[in-house]
């Protein structure tokens, strides 16, 4: 198979096989949050910002780690998600010094 097919939020995607959901995401133009992702590393999900609903699957997945397939159906921002990915931002910055010397290098600072 040369081409997968798959939805994110209503947009019909087209990926390559070996593709996680973020990278397909990405390359369509359409925004997962995530800290930890680098195109140059393996993937690992410590970071859980970019957490998905994948329809017919339970609970919510790390779209950073889990790989596209043909007809998926993915959801960005239900009331689960955005709360999921709220608490976690809270606990990351709950013991973090706002006036980090990396200010504004990450989008949740900027």
């Amino acid at each position: 198979m040369d081409e997968i097919r798959l939805n994110i939020d209503g947009q019909e995607v087209k990926s390559k096989p070996g593709m996680t959901v973020l990278e397909a995401a990405l390359e369509a133009g359409i925004y997962i949050p995530s800290l930890c992702y680098d195109p140059d590393l393996e993937p690992h999900g410590g970071c859980r910002l970019c957490v998905v609903e994948i329809e017919g699957m339970p609970g919510l997945s790390t779209a950073c780690t889990t790989p596209v397939a043909d007809g998926m159906v993915i959801r960005t921002s239900t009331p689960e998600v955005n709360q999921v990915r709220r608490n976690t931002v809270e606990l990351l910055m709950a013991d973090h010094p706002i006036d980090c010397q990396r200010r504004g290098f990450f989008t949740v600072q900027a």
